[in-house]
């Protein structure tokens, strides 16, 4: 299944939405034994294994994290070819002084803002389209 393609027509067919939800990211060296129902993501990486979930499930999980942060969805599928998205929106975000956390899935990408943030960089990536 594939996604747009064409930059100008993805930025002209924006949309953004926020789950109010608030999001916190962890890391922790040793995942054995952690029940990860309930978490939104994970990543592996060098120095452990990052998770990105609810606040609320963080807490649960007694881990530290940083956050709270909005998750903004970009509401177009857009194919994994897609060249200069994430540029695009990095931009928009720098521009307006919004700090972001990317994580391109297969058919949205996502962007974790800080929650007292989330007005200002949904209008900022709004203002995109043309």
């Amino acid at each position: 299944m594939s996604g747009l393609t064409n930059l100008q027509e993805t930025l002209n067919s924006l949309v953004v939405s926020c789950d109010e939800l608030q999001y916190g990211f962890s890391t922790v060296v040793d995942s054995e034994g952690l029940s990860l129902d309930g978490v939104l993501a994970t990543f592996v990486e060098e120095e452990g294994l990052t998770i990105i979930a609810q606040v609320e499930r963080l807490v649960d999980l007694e881990l530290e994290f940083e956050g709270p942060f909005a998750k903004l969805t970009i509401e177009v599928h857009t194919s994994l070819e897609l060249v200069g998205l994430t540029a695009a929106l990095a931009t928009a975000l720098t521009n307006a002084g919004v700090s972001a956390n990317v994580v391109a899935a297969f058919y949205h990408d996502h962007i974790f803002v800080r929650w007292d943030q989330k007005a200002e960089a949904i209008a900022a990536l709004e203002a995109l389209k043309s």
